[in-house]
């Protein structure tokens, strides 16, 4: 019988990105306390200070604690800045093995995000965050990322599963939707070098920025975790499991697939 699966990853490089503040922040420090040197990619390093996460910065965070960590700021929905990103990981630490691409999220106003409505500018805006900013990534990253063994997690969102009640959200919904294709695609394309590509689907997590703007966007307030079947919204801490199980040895045997974190959510209407 074969020993238990080894979850460090002692020796290894993450770049997460979108890691200034809320999941992206947790899941950095969840591979930093698994060993692994980090890269916190973000357009906006100051954000966890912003939203009240953080005193000062995640890297600083992190190399308090005895990790090795570097901080790169840019845009990720343009080639250049995932480029940027993948370099400063190479320069830093000399290699790639883990990209979790989290960058992204419904960031355009609620009330004009539905399907017939939802302007240019936030089409724009969100499939540039969402989509093109995980395939950039992916791309910049698979050229160099260690094989075998390197690992990609792309985050998406419980939405994929339905539709949103008033059809909102449906641009970023869709943008996550086709994240969940790509990486399907990609993980075929790259499983015999290796590399293992697979997506998480976050539910509503009560990150510094969705308490800040609860009330505001109706999105993240006690009435939806009342109906969740686990009868409670999520936090950060609730994600760290699922990008554990793909980053390491534990899912040394799955590929393109999309695992739900949500308490049940998608199961029910809640937002």
């Amino acid at each position: 019988m074969n020993s238990p699966s080894n979850t460090s990853l002692e020796g290894k490089v993450a770049l997460v990105t979108g890691a200034a503040a809320g999941m992206g922040r947790a899941y950095a420090h969840r591979l930093a306390e698994l060993g692994a040197d980090i890269v916190i990619a973000d357009i906006d390093l100051g954000s966890g200070k912003r939203w009240g996460e953080v005193e000062e910065s995640v890297e600083k965070e992190i190399t308090d604690r005895g990790g090795r960590a570097v901080s790169v700021e840019g845009d990720l929905s343009e080639r250049d800045g995932a480029r940027a990103a993948v370099a400063a990981a190479m320069q830093a630490f000399g290699r790639l093995d883990i990209l979790v691409n989290n960058a992204g999220g419904a960031i355009t106003p609620a009330e004009r995000s539905s399907a017939s409505k939802v302007p240019d500018e936030d089409i724009r805006l969100l499939l540039g965050a969402n989509l093109l900013s995980t395939i950039y990534c992916c791309q910049e990253a698979a050229a160099v990322m260690t094989r075998p063994g390197g690992s990609m997690v792309n985050i998406a969102t419980f939405g994929v599963h339905g539709v949103a009640p008033n059809a909102l959200y449906a641009v970023y919904i869709a943008a996550k939707a086709a994240v969940v294709d790509f990486t399907k695609s990609l993980a075929v394309e790259l499983g015999p070098e290796g590399i293992r590509v697979n997506a998480v689907a976050p539910g509503l997590i009560l990150t510094g920025r969705v308490l800040a703007t609860a009330k505001q966007r109706n999105l993240g307030v006690s009435s939806q975790g009342d109906v969740i079947p686990m009868r409670r919204l999520g936090t950060p801490e609730d994600m760290l499991g699922a990008i554990e199980f793909f980053t390491t040895d534990l899912s040394s045997y799955v590929t393109g697939e999309l695992l739900t974190v949500d308490g049940g959510a998608h199961r029910v209407s809640v937002v």
